[in-house]
């Protein structure tokens, strides 16, 4: 893992980014070493409106989205996706069950894939991060696992954090206002199961969940503009 506070960068639009990316990203080599990526996401913070509009489109498409209410595809061919995920705090009055369910903060997990999220809006869930060195071979329920802490990071705005592709491992806290962050998602070669760990006793635990998607983008709009 990696993570970058704010600092001063220009302004980015969302196909100036895509067209960074498609440029620069080299095989082999990690997302987040890629010379002026970190720079050219934090420049989306300049663009939120950019983003918005980006997020009507993708309600517009007729792609189902497999990722719940909360997540917005907003770019995505065989490698890489842009998605833009809205987190809320659990004080919100129509927080529920299944919102629980949906953000599941708490529950310690790995990605199959390469993940770089910036800190967009609002003041941005808490990440509790852990690493681990995959066996190479699937891991079961209940199975133990060695796990070790690298610390707590708050995905503020303008914060960049990188997770490596099955090697890194968080939970989330909520945030204390609703908060949206931009992931660059590189998903490519092999692919291990994902992974849930219960940092407490150190084994591997099962989650599985379903969701919905819409009313958010009233809501983001008021909140974001």
């Amino acid at each position: 893992m990696e993570f970058y506070p704010p600092k001063a960068v220009a302004a980015t639009s969302i196909e100036g980014l895509l067209t960074f990316i498609k440029n620069n990203l080299v095989e082999g080599q990690r997302l987040c070493d890629t010379p002026g990526l970190v720079e050219q996401l934090m420049g989306l913070r300049h663009s939120i409106s950019d983003v918005l509009d980006h997020i009507v489109h993708s309600l517009e498409q007729a792609t189902p989205n497999s990722y719940g209410k909360n997540s917005f595809v907003l770019y995505q061919d065989d490698t890489l996706m842009l998605r833009a995920v809205v987190w809320e705090p659990r004080t919100d009055h129509q927080y529920s069950q299944e919102d629980e369910n949906l953000f599941a903060y708490g529950l310690c997990h790995d990605h199959n894939f390469e993940l770089l999220t910036l800190g967009l809006s609002g003041t941005g869930y808490t990440t509790h991060m852990y690493e681990y060195q995959h066996k190479g071979s699937p891991y079961k329920e209940g199975e133990e696992i060695d796990i070790h802490f690298n610390g707590d990071f708050i995905l503020d705005e303008g914060c960049v954090l990188y997770m490596d592709k099955s090697r890194d491992l968080h939970s989330q806290s909520p945030p204390d206002e609703l908060s949206m962050s931009l992931n660059i998602i590189v998903d490519r070669g092999e692919k291990a199961k994902p992974l849930f760990v219960d940092t407490q006793s150190k084994r591997v635990i099962s989650f599985g969940n379903a969701m919905d998607s819409a009313h958010y983008l009233q809501k983001l709009q008021q909140v974001l503009t």
